[in-house]
């Protein structure tokens, strides 16, 4: 698995419908958002977690701690998207409203691509479509020109990440049971604390990061083994198979390491 961000770069590369608003000008978009991306060309589907901070009328977030990126194609997880930038993970939005309109610049890893929405209420409605793309799934594609794509998109608020989550985890010293409580502050930070029951390493070890709109994005240490997670709550089950699960990479490998369950 490649630590690359996705055709969902594609992703705000708008051509919105139009449509009306009821909303005041200069409406403000903040708090955690999922922007759930799909692409008409590959099938696949990119989950853009962030945690938007607004000035008026102008939202923006910036960097791991704010924008996390995961896509699924063909069954297969991409941490961090499925198409490479020059700085994998390192993402930004910008975004400024007027009224019932969005105007958007998404830079991932580095690519910067501006596009137009439509705000109703706190949901962000919209089409994509992008030419010229570098991304190797749109490149190969024979059925559209090289670096093709379009598709749509739905953004939503989503409520805080929290909770215990019970289950399996495959780490690098053996399988584990574990239960995995979640705390997220004010400012989105994230506390956890995970207690593991397996041949080694039992106990309760203690990790810190950030909620970023779905993702739990945490680091820690089990026995002085250093132990990065990132983990995507999916409450509908609707990309897991699982309502209210917590699907956990290990960051470091990009590799699935198991599914929990919220208690």
């Amino acid at each position: 698995m490649r630590t690359i961000s996705l055709p969902l770069l594609l992703v705000f590369t708008i051509a919105c419908g139009g449509g009306t608003s009821t909303l005041p000008p200069n409406s403000e978009v903040s708090g955690a958002y999922e922007f759930v991306v799909t692409s008409n060309v590959t099938g696949g589907t990119t989950l853009v977690e962030a945690n938007m901070v607004s000035n008026g009328n102008q939202s923006t977030a910036s960097g791991p701690a704010q924008v996390q990126i995961l896509t699924l194609e063909s069954k297969i997880w991409y941490v961090n998207g499925i198409c490479a930038g020059q700085t994998p993970g390192q993402n930004s939005i910008n975004a400024s409203v007027n009224g019932g309109n969005i105007g958007l610049t998404f830079n991932e890893g580095g690519d910067a691509l501006p596009g137009q929405g439509v705000l109703n209420g706190t949901t962000i409605l919209g089409n994509y479509s992008v030419t010229g793309s570098k991304c190797p799934v749109l490149i190969g594609n024979p059925n559209y020109p090289p670096g093709y794509d379009s598709g749509g998109f739905v953004g939503s608020q989503v409520p805080n990440l929290g909770g215990t989550f019970s289950g399996s985890l495959n780490l690098a010293d053996g399988t584990f049971n574990t239960a995995f409580t979640l705390v997220e502050n004010s400012d989105r930070t994230l506390t956890a604390s995970a207690h593991l029951s397996g041949l080694v390493n039992n106990g309760t070890f203690t990790f810190a990061g950030s909620a970023v709109g779905n993702v739990m994005f945490v680091s820690g240490s089990v026995n002085g083994q250093k132990l990065s997670l990132f983990g995507y709550f999916d409450r509908t089950g609707q990309f897991t198979g699982t309502p209210n699960s917590l699907l956990v990479f290990d960051y470091e490998t990009l590799s699935t390491v198991g599914l929990l369950i919220k208690q």
